[in-house]
C-alpha cells in the first residue's frame, strides 16, 4: 500500500490561532501555540513530517500576517509557492491551504482582502478558512462572521473552529469543535488545489511544447529548401515531407503532455483515496476504480481525435494541405504560408485543450458531488473503529494543547 504526503499549508495573520488550529487538528503539539512568531523570523516554516494514520502530513505555517509587513510576507509566500511549482510532481505542490480568521472580527480586514486573499484566488489557490475563536463569539459575532465571509468568498468553504477548550469569566466551559468539518473539507479542498494546479502547470507545458514542435517544423523547412531545386522545394512531394516531419515533432510532444496529465490524474485520484481513509476513516479503495472513471469517462477525447495521438495530430495538421502552396514560386511567401498554417494548428491544439479543461471541471463537479455524498452519509457506521478516538483519548490530547496567549 502506498503512503502519501500531503503538504498543509496553513496563514493568517498573527494572533489568529494558527498554532492552536493544528495542535487541534492532528493531537500532539506540533507547533508551539503563542502571539504569533516574531517578524524577524521571516519565510514558511516545515514542521516535521509525521504520519497521521496511513499518510505522512508535512504542515507549512507562515510566519504572521502584519499589516506593515504584507509585502515582505507576501514575497516569501509567493517565493514558496514558485518554489513548489516548478516541481512536477504533485507529491511536492501545496495540496490544503486554510486561512484563519478570528471570528470575532467579523471579516478580514480590506488590506488583507485586496493584498493578499485576492491575490492567491487569481493564482488558482483555493482556500479555506478556518473561523477560529468560534466558543468566545457571541450569537450575533457567529452569525455577521458566516454572512460576511459567504458574501466575499461564496465559492470557499468557511469552518467554525474552536481549537481550545476555555472557562469564560461567567463560568461556561466551550467545548472544542470543527475537526471533523474541517478534515472533510480539506479532502475536498486537496482535489481542488491538484487539479487547479495540474491544469494551470499543462497549459503552460503545452505552450511551450507548441514552441519546441513549431520551431522544428520550420527548420525542416529551411533544410530542405536550402538544398533543393525550385520545382522540389514547391512540390508536392516535399509539401508532403513537411508535412510528416511536423506530425512526428507535435506527435511527440503532445504524447508527453498529455501522458503526464493523464498519468498525474491518476495520482489524484489515488491520493483522494488514501487521504479520505485517513482524514475520516471512510475506506474508498473499492470505489476507486469509479472515482477515476467519474474524472475521465467523458476525457477520452479531444475535438477530432478518434482515440490515438497519433491520428489527432494527422487531422490538425489537414490545415496543411492546400493547393495554394504549390503556386507559390517564392521561398519567403512559402515561408510565410507555412508558418500562418502551423500557427493555425497550435491554436487549435490550445482550444482543444481549453475544452478539455473545461469538460475535466464540469465533470469534477460529479466526483464532489459524489464525495460529499459518501463523506456525510453514516460517517459513525462507517468509521473504522481502530480510527476513532475514545474520549479519554480526546480530553488527553485537549489537556496537551498549549492554549494561545491573548494579544497584548
Amino acid at each position: 500500500m502506498n503512503t502519501y504526503n500531503t503538504n498543509v499549508l496553513i496563514l493568517g495573520k498573527t494572533g489568529s490561532g494558527k498554532s492552536a488550529l493544528v495542535n487541534y487538528l492532528y493531537g500532539q503539539n506540533i507547533a508551539v501555540a503563542k502571539v504569533g512568531r516574531p517578524v524577524t523570523e521571516r519565510g514558511l516554516h516545515r514542521h516535521p513530517p509525521f504520519m497521521w494514520h496511513d499518510i505522512q502530513v508535512s504542515v507549512f505555517d507562515s510566519w504572521g500576517l502584519e499589516s506593515s509587513f504584507i509585502d515582505d510576507w507576501k514575497e516569501d509566500l509567493y517565493a514558496a509557492l514558485r518554489s513548489c511549482d516548478q516541481s512536477q510532481d504533485i507529491g511536492d505542490w501545496f495540496h490544503t491551504v486554510i486561512y484563519c480568521c478570528d471570528a470575532r472580527k467579523g471579516q478580514p480586514d480590506s488590506c488583507e482582502q485586496k493584498k493578499v486573499l485576492d491575490e492567491l484566488r487569481n493564482k488558482g489557490v483555493r482556500l479555506i478558512f478556518a473561523l477560529t475563536r468560534w466558543g468566545l463569539c457571541r450569537d450575533h459575532e457567529k452569525e455577521a462572521a458566516l454572512k460576511n465571509l459567504r458574501r466575499l468568498y461564496p465559492d470557499a468553504p468557511a469552518v467554525p473552529v474552536e481549537a481550545v477548550s476555555q472557562k469564560l469569566r461567567n463560568g461556561t466551559v466551550t467545548g472544542v469543535r470543527g475537526r471533523e468539518e474541517l478534515f472533510q473539507e480539506m479532502c475536498l479542498n486537496l482535489r481542488d488545489n491538484l487539479l487547479s494546479h495540474l491544469c494551470a502547470k499543462t497549459r503552460e507545458e503545452l505552450e511551450l511544447s507548441l514552441k519546441i514542435a513549431k520551431k522544428h517544423t520550420m527548420e525542416v523547412f529551411e533544410t530542405e529548401a536550402g538544398t533543393l531545386g525550385v520545382f522540389r522545394v514547391y512540390s508536392e512531394e516535399m509539401h508532403r515531407y513537411i508535412k510528416d516531419k511536423a506530425s512526428a515533432f507535435y506527435y511527440q510532444e503532445l504524447s508527453r503532455v498529455y501522458g503526464r496529465l493523464h498519468e498525474q490524474l491518476d495520482s489524484i485520484n489515488a491520493m483522494s483515496v488514501g487521504v479520505i481513509k485517513s482524514y475520516t476513516g471512510i475506506d474508498l479503495a473499492h470505489e476507486k476504480t469509479d472515482i477515476a472513471r467519474l474524472t475521465r469517462e467523458k476525457l477520452a477525447r479531444l475535438s477530432g481525435w478518434s482515440g490515438a495521438a497519433s491520428e489527432y495530430v494527422k487531422t490538425c495538421f489537414m490545415s496543411l494541405v492546400t493547393a495554394g502552396y504549390f503556386q507559390v514560386k517564392k521561398k519567403e511567401k512559402y515561408r510565410e504560408l507555412l508558418e500562418k498554417s502551423v500557427n493555425n494548428v497550435n491554436f487549435e491544439i490550445l482550444d482543444d485543450l481549453d475544452n478539455y479543461i473545461n469538460r475535466l471541471w464540469q465533470n469534477e463537479k460529479l466526483v464532489r458531488e459524489a464525495l460529499v455524498k459518501k463523506l456525510t452519509a453514516e460517517k459513525e457506521i462507517t468509521a473504522p473503529e481502530e480510527n476513532r478516538e475514545t474520549p479519554e483519548e480526546i480530553r488527553e490530547k485537549e489537556s496537551r494543547v498549549i492554549p494561545e496567549e491573548s494579544p497584548s
